[in-house]
């Protein structure tokens, strides 16, 4: 049987702010080292913030993760139930090594109530968030879980984040996996949005509320990358071609990403384009004419240059593409411009088809959001 014993906590020192960033990796530590900036868990790599005590309800500086300094700050205090036993433990787990080792075989306890007795629980809370998007992981792993005084179970941890549509997530394992990180054996995962507020919280307590201990390896926090989202549907060509209407990535505002609109299943050698609106908001969409088609943009909207679709004529090979980068930098007075981070443009492709009622036809259509 293991038992863990809470030291004092001890003062950190805050870090100096010197740039916003929203992305970070926090390994809470006692005896082990901090991961390298090169490993990742299950998140992303970057330099790794060694909190090796915590002052209650006092806050931390944290950097990002290339090491600069920000405003965000990190803070510690009991949850409802309050704590009991909290503080740094470590164990060496015999499955683990490198950057794996150095995140998981130390912990910031709960505490618990072991055999029986008072339920522990702990707040983490952030400050000085940038509004957007984010992915949560919260890593607790018991390193010593693998032993047989435990009763064959895991200590297991209760772990929500208020707000986040993922709900509470009980996560723990009986010893390390052996494909490594995995969700809910080693972390929890939430996904939020963070309001104008700029505030994150993750509560945690043991798995089971009066046995048993609750376990805090580390926390990434990560700004979750919206993906183009398909909406509206593509009408049937007169040779029976539904086309497809896909981009490799949403758009940014410093042109630093590719966005490349690619239209596929059309018909083969006809004439081609893809425009775009800025803003659908109560729109409806309308018939194109008679035909199977419907105009899933609202106007105005902006035409690109037209071109072939290739293939073979009567088939459904045709494809062609739009470099959106490209159009936007050689045509700086086009509708929206210049854009920036949170514009949306929502795309769709025309093409020939002459016995259609209208002579043309119509693609599904893509909302882009773009990123800075």
């Amino acid at each position: 049987m293991t038992f863990r014993i809470a030291f004092l906590p001890l003062v950190l020192s805050v870090l100096a702010s010197r740039a916003v960033a929203q992305e970070f990796n926090i390994d809470f530590h006692n005896a082990a080292s901090t991961p390298p900036a090169t490993y990742a868990a299950a998140g992303k790599a970057g330099a790794w913030n060694g909190i090796a005590a915590i002052v209650p309800n006092g806050p931390i500086g944290l950097f990002d993760l290339a090491g600069n300094g920000t405003p965000v700050q990190l803070r510690v205090a009991a949850g409802a139930a309050g704590w009991n036993g909290l503080g740094g433990w470590t164990w060496n787990n015999p499955s683990t090594s490198g950057g794996d080792q150095a995140l998981m075989d130390d912990i910031l306890d709960v505490g618990g109530g072991y055999p029986t007795g008072p339920v522990s629980e702990l707040v983490v809370s952030f400050t000085g968030l940038q509004p957007g998007d984010y992915e949560i992981y919260t890593y607790s792993f018991a390193p010593d879980n693998y032993l047989p005084g435990n009763g064959g179970s895991a200590w297991t941890t209760r772990i929500d984040v208020p707000g986040s549509p993922s709900g509470q997530q009980v996560v723990g394992s009986l010893d390390w996996p052996a494909s490594g990180h995995t969700h809910l054996q080693t972390y929890a995962l939430h996904t939020l949005t963070v309001g104008p507020s700029g505030t994150l919280s993750i509560q945690l307590g043991a798995g089971a509320p009066d046995l048993g201990f609750g376990s805090l390896n580390g926390i990434q926090i990560v700004r979750s990358v919206p993906q183009p989202v398909s909406y509206c549907t593509a009408g049937t060509s007169t040779n029976g071609c539904t086309p497809t209407l896909t981009a490799n990535s949403n758009p940014n505002a410093s042109f630093s990403n590719s966005c490349l609109l690619s239209v596929s299943g059309t018909e083969g050698q006809k004439t081609g384009l893809i425009f775009y609106g800025i803003n659908n908001s109560g729109y409806v969409p309308q018939p194109w004419g008679n035909g199977s088609s419907f105009l899933c943009v609202k106007a105005p909207t902006q035409r690109t240059p037209a071109s072939s679709t290739g293939g073979t004529a009567g088939q459904c090979n045709g494809a062609f593409l739009l470099n959106l980068n490209a159009f936007q930098l050689t045509n700086p007075g086009a509708l929206g411009q210049p854009f920036t981070a949170g514009s949306t443009l929502f795309a769709q492709a025309w093409y020939r088809d002459p016995p259609a009622p209208k002579t043309t036809n119509l693609s599904d259509a893509l909302r882009l959001t773009v990123l800075p």
